[in-house]
């Protein structure tokens, strides 16, 4: 799971991992009745408003190490959302930076672990183009570099930043300093 600098050393840059939280709503989602399922959710939006995005979680048997998840609600037109992070986000490959939608739900998430002390400001794109996203490595990546222009602030973050992506209007995300 992570990147070693040397013999026993842990490399600090982002790693792609599960999101708890977002497995617990899997979980929960897959031992459900259909009828249940709705209700799900809405405590899962319901939860993550009250909390507030991206959320931060200690990452299990980790210390210092911390699980974000960067979350969007995704319309039943949304076809991919993606992720402009500082310190996170490769603005020469923007692929790694798509959030993967939970299926069968609104849910599009992306997590990363994150060490102590980790912060920047962020923003995030939905793509609602008719046809969906194309399935050509070269069209896809003309698509992102497009997309970009109409990322805007997580509407589940109170916090707001400038970020070195050139916006005025993104949200901070924050890891804690010390595992607690």
């Amino acid at each position: 799971m992570y990147v070693l600098d040397g013999p026993g050393v842990r490399d600090s840059r982002p790693s792609r991992t599960a999101g708890p939280c977002v497995e617990r709503l899997a979980a929960r989602l897959a031992t459900a009745a259909e009828a249940e399922r709705p209700a799900l959710l809405a405590d899962f939006w319901a939860e993550v408003e009250r909390r507030g995005t991206p959320l931060v979680e200690k990452a299990a048997d980790d210390p210092g190490w911390y699980a974000v998840t960067f979350l969007r609600r995704g319309h039943r037109a949304t076809c991919q959302v993606l992720l402009l992070a500082d310190g996170v986000t490769d603005p020469g490959d923007l692929t790694p930076a798509l959030l993967d939608r939970l299926p069968g739900t609104d849910v599009w998430h992306l997590t990363y672990l994150l060490p102590a002390g980790s912060g920047g400001a962020y923003r995030l794109a939905a793509d609602i183009s008719p046809g969906g996203a194309p399935a050509d490595p070269g069209r896809r990546r003309q698509r992102l570099r497009a997309l970009c222009a109409y990322a805007a602030a997580d509407p589940l973050n109170t916090r707001s930043a400038e970020g070195v992506w050139g916006d005025s209007d993104g949200s901070v995300y924050a890891v804690p300093t010390a595992a607690g």
